[in-house]
């Protein structure tokens, strides 16, 4: 019995692992003139933001993703602008949600049939069913135009804040889903 466990946990790590993963979707305002955008800064939360945010994310996880949007903006020539008026502001928030990943073991031993020269031969099956909660997280990154306080570009990295087990792969994961939403931005 203790095998059948083992063998239910390793395959609900791998039914797990396949659910961690992110999808990245983003959007933009055609009119806009980001070929102008030179300097950013933060911008707090809108109330649309507060309002479609749902739960906290823990302030560490917070620090990773500001910093690998200013390091990613940063790397695609945008200056972080806290003394003087911005081009562009940027505002992120988590969104998260509860998930069930349901799974079903079977294991078994043996089979049925003639078997010479002894006679019959028996199996045995056994199948358990499980169900695991789990918290799905979001990253939502918006920028809007300083000058017209209009939102320009939307993006949202599904999954990214799945699955943070340590600090390593949290900032692995962070870093890179992050990398992968701004890849779209600005538009080409």
């Amino acid at each position: 019995m203790k095998s059948l466990k083992l063998v239910a946990r390793a395959l609900l790590l791998a039914v797990l692992a396949a659910c961690i993963g992110y999808s990245v979707k983003y959007d933009f305002d055609p009119g806009a003139n980001f070929k102008s955008y030179r300097s950013f800064d933060w911008y707090a939360a809108s109330k649309a933001a507060k309002a479609k945010s749902q739960g906290q994310a823990s302030p560490l996880v917070d620090k990773r993703v500001r910093l690998a949007v200013e390091q990613q903006l940063v790397a695609k020539g945008y200056r972080l602008e806290t003394q003087g008026d911005p081009d562009f502001l940027v505002t992120y928030y988590p969104v998260f949600r509860n998930r069930q990943v349901r799974t079903r073991t079977t294991v078994g031993t043996g089979g049925w049939g003639w078997h010479r020269p002894w006679g019959y031969r028996v199996g045995a099956r056994f199948t358990t069913a499980e169900t695991h909660n789990y918290r799905e997280g979001t990253i939502i990154l918006e920028i809007v135009d300083f000058r017209t306080d209009q939102l320009v570009w939307h993006g949202a990295a599904q999954g990214a804040l799945t699955g943070l087990d340590n600090p390593e792969e949290a900032q692995q994961q962070i870093s890179q889903a992050v990398r992968d939403l701004l890849e779209k931005f600005p538009p080409r």
